[in-house]
């Protein structure tokens, strides 16, 4: 942020700062343009290699964020059209050892430079009437500078369980390229390895000449006077050998940064044609594009090396810049491909296939047993405005297809999958095929999930093709966009997303990607977890408040307990009344927040999933929630298995950590404070909200030592839970009632009875407090002075 701001100070009072970043752009490139010229471009791209991208020995991870696959990949694309227009490599004298070194250590502030001077004309030139102009921005920016959205192991697996899963399409590959989807990422993989035991050798040798330089410069110094008078001869040979030491090491030669095409086949244990044919079809061309042409794609978004990731040199020798693009490079290009076949309706439908069955494994990973699901299913819906307002299920004809209905006791999620793919067009930040792409992924599945949720909370049930399915009982519904592709950062900037007309504010999707949601259902430990962040993610204010880069940094911000908006207290106070007039502590709260921006928060994370996979290695723990006081409480329901218990869970951790810790003493409270021979009560509202819907009542009771039947007393509870919970206006609540005696939990029940009280219940109404006693309630342990006719609160 320092570097634009930097750089528009720099453009002064310019009457045209667009064409002021422009020139300056111009006059950039073409100064890191010359300097290239010097260097054998392979050369480069192998020593910037080495210097810009992590190190690490075979099975570790190494986590750093200055290290940047997009700085090699700007890099080694001028290098090699700047190369290509200069007809071949430079035959000028060779250059001094470091020379190059030198030039690479201030790449990285220059490529940067070129970066935000690109970003910064593309915001200047944004049609600020367009809506969708920041998402393309966002777009944009993600294919220039983000590489691993998925983890190498997670993506891989998809690309070959997506191309390799159907045997026609793997036929049609191989009779179509010479080699099936495997085979191209064992290829990739390999030359990966190679190069990267080919550092390690050359670090071997670097060490070994550095021990040797060690010991002659000893022996030297030992020696004789008589070797002593060719101390300056010896100090040039030995500068001269760790000259070349370095130069060896840090700035190889073209044979030392490329890996021979045979030694693949070795590596691999294919064919040799199988893997030349991967080699070819992997093999970026940029002929005939100047360094101009080059840069300008790329920091359009358009970048030839994320299809086709291999660099040729001298016709049998490969290198790959970085290894992050392997798999979505091998996605993009089979898929390119497979468009030109018959088989592409076969493998659009294996697709679908593959994300419904993911989606519902993850989703099983993530609710309690007692979850029921019901996939690719059919059901109807109004054809038309005179079925609809007749509402009656059992007439209406037109037949649509649902991808998931998952049902939890009060709780339904309505999850719809989108296997589609956002096109290399949209990609590179074009707004017309953006709004399209993003309309068939996101707008579709929000549309198509908030009908099926419209017609539940209308219809109290949908008819599908198996009958009448009963949904009543529901009071929650979360609507949840899956898509296969990862959509870059669009999907959390949904302000934007909302703002650009693709969602719909009055019910905003989660939308997130197949391998984020399959991430997310190995992190949750508990149910309610899940459900809570689903509430959280989809509040409107929560997705005006935060923004970040990536869905993870999201949930892990979530985890820390810091993935909350406080609501407008005014709006509180409109939908529950009874919470009184807000305070000015309150208001000043709500007014004072500002746009969070998130930064990346994986790292403990990243040590996690790869310590997964390294073998014998330490397990590093996973990354959880903070610790919640009400922890055992929330447990304690779902061991029971009452009936609302997920939803409950989701309410109780919900709230701060004080809050947490009132509502796990509050048993205790009470309990210590007994009325001889009668129950005591409390009863807690939960209302930071603004949707009436969401709002729930928490009544913690007693059951008194003595004569009194425990059922006599549950009922009389259970009578008073639903007189308040409707004296509030609260559609959910729930009962936890201790025995006083044992001070052990006896009976939790749950309450979503909705409309009118039975008539034998209204003139209970008239024994409660008023509703305003909330708002200057005594703590829950005062105790109150006796009165003629006991008033419940």
């Amino acid at each position: 942020m320092q570097d634009l701001e930097a750089i528009l100070n720099s453009l002064g009072g310019s009457d045209d700062r667009a064409a002021s970043i422009q020139d300056q752009f111009d006059e950039k490139l073409q100064e890191f343009v010359e300097r290239t010229r010097r260097f054998s471009a392979v050369s480069l791209i192998e020593a910037a290699r080495m210097a810009v991208l992590p190190w690490m020995r075979e099975d570790e991870y190494h986590v750093d964020p200055d290290a940047s696959a997009a700085h090699v990949e700007l890099l080694a694309l001028i290098a090699l059209s700047a190369e290509a227009q200069a007809g071949g490599p430079p035959t000028g004298p060779a250059p001094e050892v470091q020379e190059m070194s030198e030039l690479i250590s201030r790449a990285k502030e220059d490529l940067d430079l070129l970066f935000n001077l690109s970003h910064l004309r593309a915001a200047m030139t944004a049609d600020r009437s367009d809506k969708l102009a920041f998402i393309s921005l966002l777009a944009r920016g993600s294919q220039v500078l983000i590489r691993n959205t998925s983890y190498a192991d997670m993506a891989e697996r998809t690309v070959t369980d997506l191309l390799d899963g159907v045997a026609s399409v793997r036929e049609e590959l191989v009779s179509g390229l010479g080699f099936d989807a495997h085979d191209a990422i064992r290829v990739l993989a390999a030359v990966h390895k190679i190069q990267q035991d080919q550092v390690n050798d050359r670090g071997a040798t670097f060490a070994e000449a550095v021990n040797s330089l060690r010991e002659a410069a000893v022996s030297a110094t030992e020696s004789s006077d008589e070797a002593a008078e060719h101390s300056e001869e010896l100090k040039a040979q030995l500068r001269a050998s760790w000259l070349e030491a370095v130069g060896d090491f840090f700035e190889p030669n073209q044979e030392a940064s490329t890996v021979p095409v045979a030694e693949v086949v070795a590596e691999t244990g294919l064919e040799e044609l199988r893997v030349r044919a991967v080699v070819e079809r992997f093999t970026v061309d940029i002929s005939g594009q100047t360094p101009a042409d080059v840069v300008e794609a790329f920091t359009a978004g358009d970048n030839p090396l994320r299809p086709r990731p291999f660099i040729a040199a001298d016709g049998d020798r490969v290198l790959l810049p970085h290894h992050t693009l392997s798999a979505d490079a091998v996605k993009e290009n089979l898929e390119e491909y497979l468009k030109t076949t018959d088989l592409w309706e076969a493998y659009q439908q294996h697709r679908g296939d593959l994300v419904e069955a993911r989606v519902h494994a993850a989703l099983e990973r993530v609710l309690p047993a007692s979850a029921v699901f019901r996939d690719a299913f059919h059901y109807f819906v109004p054809a038309n405005q005179a079925e609809e307002q007749e509402g009656d299920p059992a007439k209406y004809t037109k037949r649509v297809e649902g991808d998931h209905l998952v049902v939890v006791d009060d709780v339904a999620l309505v999850v719809e999958d989108k296997a589609g793919a956002v096109s290399a067009v949209a990609k590179a930040g074009k707004t017309q095929r953006l709004r399209t792409d993003l309309t068939s992924i996101i707008t579709k599945a929000a549309d198509q999930a908030r009908r099926l949720g419209a017609l539940i909370e209308r219809d109290g049930g949908v008819r599908t093709d198996d009958g009448w399915v009963d949904l009543s009982e529901i009071r929650e519904i979360h609507t949840v966009a899956v898509s296969l592709d990862d959509l870059m950062s669009v999907t959390t900037a949904t302000a934007e997303l909302v703002r650009a007309g693709l969602v719909d504010p009055a019910n905003i999707p989660w939308t997130v990607s197949l391998h984020d949601l399959e991430l997310i259902s190995e992190l949750v430990d508990k149910p309610a977890e899940f459900l809570l962040y689903l509430r959280r993610r989809r509040d409107p204010l929560t997705t005006r408040i935060f923004m970040a880069p990536d869905e993870l940094d999201l949930f892990l911000l979530f985890f820390d307990g810091m993935l909350w908006a406080e609501p407008d207290p005014e709006e509180v106070q409109r939908t529950f009344p009874f919470t009184g007039h807000p305070t000015p502590a309150a208001r000043r709260r709500f007014r004072e927040q500002r746009v969070a921006f998130v930064t990346s928060r994986t790292d403990q994370l990243d040590a996690w999933h790869y310590s997964k996979n390294r073998p014998g290695g330490p397990i590093v723990p996973k990354p959880t929630m903070i610790d919640s006081p009400a922890g055992p409480l929330i447990d304690e329901v779902m061991k029971r298995g009452v009936f609302g218990a997920l939803s409950l869970g989701a309410t109780l951790l919900s709230g701060s950590t004080a809050f947490q810790e009132q509502i796990a003493t509050q048993a205790n409270i009470l309990l210590d404070n007994p009325h001889p021979g009668r129950s005591r009560q409390v009863a807690v509202p939960i209302t930071q909200m603004t949707n009436a819907a969401d709002g729930w009542l928490l009544v913690w009771s007693t059951h008194p030592t003595g004569a009194v039947d425990l059922a006599a007393t549950i009922a009389d509870q259970e009578r008073y839970l639903r007189l308040k919970k409707h004296q509030l206006g609260l559609p959910r609540g729930a009962l936890f009632v201790f025995d006083q005696k044992s001070r052990e939990l006896v009976h939790v029940s749950y309450d979503g009875n909705a409309g009118e009280l039975p008539d034998e219940l209204k003139p209970l109404l008239d024994r409660l407090r008023p509703p305003e006693a909330f708002q200057n309630r005594p703590p829950p342990s005062a105790k109150r002075p006796p009165k003629k006719r006991r008033r419940r609160d």
